[in-house]
């Protein structure tokens, strides 16, 4: 879940951190339950702009952040480091907007949690004034070494989506980046954004009839 890196950086000493050392670096191992070891909320815009000022705050502290040493500075790290900057920039936008929301006005927000820690983040409106009137995910986030819970935090946005009579459906603008991991859960390129709509990826999202919810299929 948390990603190691191979290159040398000190590692964070405060009790209850994030550990780099006992991280999982791509995919989840088959012997771990990712459904067990990371829990969703929805939570008010309050909490939300709490729970990203620690993730950012835990990321800051705990020399996630590669730090250039007489010039020894490789392209790993320079991934790393645009990973790093991406995750705290974009948990920011999280938080700026937590701050400015109310509940009245109908944006939704998502913390994922491991271990009772926050690590990432989701902030969710019901729609724009642009074609089609889908939910739209304005932002997500997740701890700069976290790998794989991104698509919990999706997952919760289609059942939001799926409660508000928009049949699961979203749509998100991502970064360049970010495309490929999109794709891999389901979106499809729609000129300037992408869109998921689950009941046509049955190879992605296992629809429960009994709930009247989706789950994502980890591969």
């Amino acid at each position: 879940m948390l990603r190691s890196k191979s290159f040398n950086i000190h590692q964070p000493l405060t009790p209850g951190s994030l550990i780099r050392s006992q991280s999982f670096s791509g995919k989840w191992p088959s012997s771990v339950d990712i459904r067990a070891s990371i829990v969703i909320k929805e939570v008010s815009p309050e909490e939300a702009s709490s729970e990203m000022m620690k993730v950012r705050k835990e990321m800051k502290d705990n020399s996630w952040e590669c730090f250039i040493y007489s010039g020894n500075y490789d392209n790993e790290q320079e991934k790393w480091n645009s990973r790093f900057t991406g995750a705290y920039e974009i948990l920011s936008d999280i938080l700026i907007n937590a701050n400015l929301r109310t509940k009245e006005s109908g944006v939704s927000f998502f913390v994922a949690y491991f271990r009772g820690s926050p690590i990432g983040g989701l902030q969710l409106s019901p729609g724009d004034n642009e074609f089609p009137d889908f939910p739209k995910v304005n932002y997500l986030a997740t701890h700069c070494g976290i790998r794989g819970c991104g698509a919990l935090l999706l997952e919760q946005a289609v059942n939001k989506s799926q409660r508000l009579g928009k049949d699961g459906n979203l749509k998100l603008r991502p970064l360049l980046r970010a495309i490929p991991a999109y794709v891999d859960m389901g979106f499809v390129e729609i000129e300037s954004h992408m869109e998921l709509h689950p009941i046509e990826r049955n190879d992605k999202w296992k629809y429960d009839e009994a709930t009247n919810t989706y789950k994502y299929r980890f591969s």
